[in-house]
């Protein structure tokens, strides 16, 4: 886990299904002057060891609440997750309720978005031909933004075995991971904002057209999430936006903190009140 910055409350990114830490490098180093930010590697991907299975969204938010408490990051939480790292997200959100301040979801996964089918018995999703499943690593460490330095590590860190299985691991595990969001269906008033893609990543056609308008409507759906759900399209983006808008990304947290520090010291005030 990289943390930067100081303040409250801790900004924790989750990344994409393939992703690692690093790609949050530019909307990290955006935001450090502002408060703590946090990003990580999951179990198996860039600098972490690998972690048992199933690599399901519960035993990942388990393994990242473990993670704060052993490094003593306190709550409240930010919470940012893209594409499957916003799934984690919403369940961590869930799970850890009392500790999570704030929720942004950057392209995040819907769960009827993700590629399962019904198992025979008819209840549990399970994913539909994971061997045919193919992650695609960048290979330029200038496209995720990351200081010179770190362009050898980054680029080891592409070649490793472990992380391809990981990415394996967790595709497979996506029926369950679905299974395990059912219950967080709600988040009350819990600050939230959806942030979408405004350029085209399916092909053209009347099937691209379908998965497109498919995809739009389903990100829109994710704002009923919360009674103060938000909704943003990131007009010059593709599914990546915080490696092509992260001033953007950087944006949208910034103000969920400035509103959450004006909520406290409100709250101060009138408990100060005779």
């Amino acid at each position: 886990m990289h943390c930067e910055g100081m303040g409250s409350p801790t900004v924790i990114f989750d990344a994409g299904l393939g992703d690692w830490s690093t790609h949050w490098t530019a909307v990290q180093n955006l935001l450090k002057s502002d408060t703590r930010v946090c990003s990580y590697d999951r179990a198996g991907y860039g600098w972490s060891d690998p972690g048992p299975r199933p690599r399901d969204s519960q035993r990942i938010v388990t393994e990242l609440h473990s993670l704060l408490e052993k490094a003593e990051i306190a709550p409240p939480y930010l919470l940012v997750g893209h594409s499957f790292g916003g799934l984690n997200m919403r369940l961590f959100a869930s799970t850890f309720t009392g500790e999570v301040s704030g929720l942004v979801l950057v392209e995040a996964s819907h769960p009827e978005s993700l590629p399962y089918q019904r198992d025979d018995d008819g209840k549990t999703p399970a994913t539909s031909q994971p061997n045919q499943m193919m992650v695609v690593y960048p290979t330029e460490p200038e496209v995720l933004h990351v200081p010179p330095e770190a362009e050898s590590a980054i680029n080891d860190s592409l070649l490793q075995t472990k992380s391809r299985m990981t990415s394996r691991g967790e595709y497979r595990a996506l029926g369950s991971s679905v299974l395990e969001l059912q219950h967080a269906q709600s988040f009350g008033d819990l600050p939230l904002t959806v942030l979408s893609r405004g350029k085209r990543e399916w092909p053209y056609g009347s099937e691209g057209d379908l998965k497109e308008k498919r995809w739009h409507s389903q990100q829109m759906e994710m704002v009923k999430l919360s009674s103060l759900g938000h909704f943003i399209v990131a007009e010059n983006s593709g599914h990546h936006i915080h490696l092509d808008q992260p001033e953007l990304v950087a944006g949208v947290v910034r103000d969920m903190l400035t509103e959450e520090r004006r909520e406290s010291a409100s709250v101060l005030r009138g408990m100060a009140l005779p």
